[in-house]
């Protein structure tokens, strides 16, 4: 029995410590800014030049997502050849389905600060789920 214990408590810090072993503990990395549902729908509104990234897998983006968003699938690590039409010093916002936390679009928004990206921000849950619930435009 206290194997059995034991086993179950190296695969929790496995899984806590261990990046890309639980998309979940990029939750507790550094936090990027949030901007609502409704400021994102006022920015697109006022023909503001955010770049908007829809980070989940391509076949979700392709079923919907925010009209003019760019598929961005997440990944574990980006470099610079896959970023270089992003604006550097413009607004980027990032939205995945992950639920509170936005793990997916967290950690990827923290690699484009590190890529030397300055102005992003994430769209807080309930993210595309709450876009589509408030009827705002979406493409396919």
């Amino acid at each position: 029995m206290r194997k059995k214990c034991i086993i179950n408590i190296i695969q929790i810090l496995l899984l806590i410590t261990i990046p890309g072993g639980f998309s979940c503990a990029y939750s507790q990395e550094q936090q990027i800014p949030r901007i609502t549902i409704d400021e994102l729908k006022a920015l697109i509104d006022n023909n503001s030049e955010a770049v908007i990234l829809d980070t989940q897998p391509k076949k979700l983006y392709d079923r919907g997502h925010i009209k003019g968003a760019i598929s961005f699938p997440f990944k574990m690590r980006l470099d610079e050849t896959e970023v270089m039409e992003l604006p550097r010093d413009g607004l980027i916002v990032l939205y995945c389905d992950c639920g509170p936390g936005e793990a997916d679009s967290n950690h990827l928004a923290l690699q484009l600060q590190e890529l030397g990206f300055s102005d992003i921000k994430i769209l807080a849950d309930p993210s595309i789920r709450g876009w589509k619930e408030k009827s705002y435009p979406i493409e396919k």
